[in-house]
């Protein structure tokens, strides 16, 4: 019975229970080798702008988990302004990522990958696996990539769903660590002032 329970530290919070991942089954050794190791000090100038690049934040180890979040809401969303979006062939029309879909209601999570032709969502990528019980939402904003330009605003517009939609859950956990990373900034640059 043992080897179907999953037993917490004494005096661990039942909140900071989590399932355990596929990697923590592989051999300690390998997995420093594949992914982030806690133990080691986090560059963060290392980590990709590209969407399409970056590592899933959970192959990152707990302990950098919110550093690494932190510092992708720091740095900004993906936003190649002036870049010439490819045209992909739909049926018998061209189309290509609009660049006016970065402003409006899509300005604050929406992100594009040049080398992958492809869009992300920045919230649900730092927050979907955390706040979401089962994967059932699919990758397309958070892994792969979205490139169905010919129905993108209808499809956008799907991602964000109603206020009960993952997505909201994770925009509003994004825009809560966003004010807390600023008023950080600010209270180093008003004691760095003094």
């Amino acid at each position: 019975m043992d080897k179907f329970l999953i037993k917490l530290n004494v005096g661990q919070p039942s909140s900071s229970f989590s399932w355990p991942s596929a990697s923590s089954q592989i051999n300690p050794e390998i997995q420093r080798e594949t992914h982030p190791s806690p133990h080691l000090e986090l560059n963060l100038e290392s980590l990709e702008v590209d969407p399409k690049e970056r590592l899933p934040i959970s192959s990152y180890g707990p302990n950098i988990r919110d550093e690494v979040m932190r510092y992708y809401i720091q740095m900004g969303l993906c936003k190649p302004i002036g870049h010439v979006f490819p045209k992909t062939k739909f049926g018998n029309k061209m189309r290509q990522f609009c660049p006016t879909w970065f402003k409006g209601p899509y300005s604050q999570w929406l992100e594009y990958s040049i080398k992958a032709d492809v869009a992300f969502c920045l919230c649900c990528y730092l927050f979907k696996n955390e706040l979401e019980s089962r994967g059932n939402g699919g990758d397309a904003f958070t892994k792969d990539g979205f490139r169905g330009w010919n129905k993108a605003v209808e499809i956008l517009k799907a991602h964000v769903g109603d206020v009960n939609n993952i997505h909201h859950k994770c925009f509003n956990r994004m825009h809560d660590l966003k004010i807390n990373v600023n008023r950080f900034f600010l209270l180093l640059t008003s004691k760095a002032k003094k």
